[in-house]
């Protein structure tokens, strides 16, 4: 499997604080049947503590070098999680993106606004915009989430609300969305290593609900051509 939203990168953001978590989170995404990880720290203006670009690169090298260390087989990448904001254009093009693709991975739900008017200021620009945990913001109702894929977003779905260990309706949400096909990718949005677990029991819960190509799909082949590996 290939994890897509990961808050692995040790004190940069609210996830792993310490690279020895980072660490475990590796270990268990390994035993969970990960070979692939982007890491995906937060990047807003809404949110306190978060590292900035060079020290972000610069504690991605590090923990780079702890996995060889610690001869852990996972491939890391890097990429962000950006909060909508007024100035996001200008946020991605900084290089916020998914491995320095196209594709960008961003969070809708700190405002209710016309996401119709940013794909289309982004796609101008040739970005692909992910939509990040659309379970989770209350207002993305079945079809304006059709109609906003009608527009060339993708949707990421977390594991953890699939398997339903955290909130029921936010779990009865995202099994909503795989019933009605909408779902592109599922990834873990880990911030622990039970978070990264979950995608062995949501590939398996996908696997039972819809079969084994499309488990393939969400959780290794459109993570792969996302980032191009």
């Amino acid at each position: 499997m290939i994890d897509l939203h990961a808050h692995i990168l040790f004190g940069v953001d609210d996830g792993a604080p310490t690279i020895e978590e980072s660490i475990k989170m590796l270990e268990s995404a390994a035993k969970s049947g990960i070979h692939s990880i982007c890491l995906t720290p937060h990047v807003s203006p809404y949110r306190k503590g978060l590292s900035n670009k060079e020290e972000i690169i610069q504690t991605f090298k590090l923990l780079q070098e702890e996995i060889k260390t610690k001869n852990i087989n996972i491939s890391l990448f890097l990429g962000a999680e950006v909060d909508e904001h007024d100035a996001i254009l200008s946020t991605l093009q900084a290089g916020n993106t998914l491995n320095d693709t196209k594709y960008v991975l961003i969070d809708f739900s700190r405002r209710d606004i016309d996401i119709s008017e940013i794909l289309y200021e982004l796609r101008l620009y040739g970005y692909k915009v992910i939509i990040a945990h659309p379970e989770r913001t209350r207002y993305f109702n079945i079809e304006l989430l059709k109609h906003l894929k009608r527009e060339g977003a993708l949707l990421q779905v977390s594991s953890p609300n699939l398997t339903g260990k955290i909130y029921r309706t936010v779990c009865k949400r995202a099994r909503l969305l795989l019933k009605e096909n909408l779902i592109d990718v599922v990834a873990s949005d880990a911030h622990s290593a039970s978070d990264v677990s979950s995608m062995k029991n949501a590939f398996n819960y996908v696997k039972k609900k819809k079969g084994i190509k499309v488990a393939e799909k969400l959780f290794l082949e459109n993570p792969a051509k996302i980032i191009g590996i």
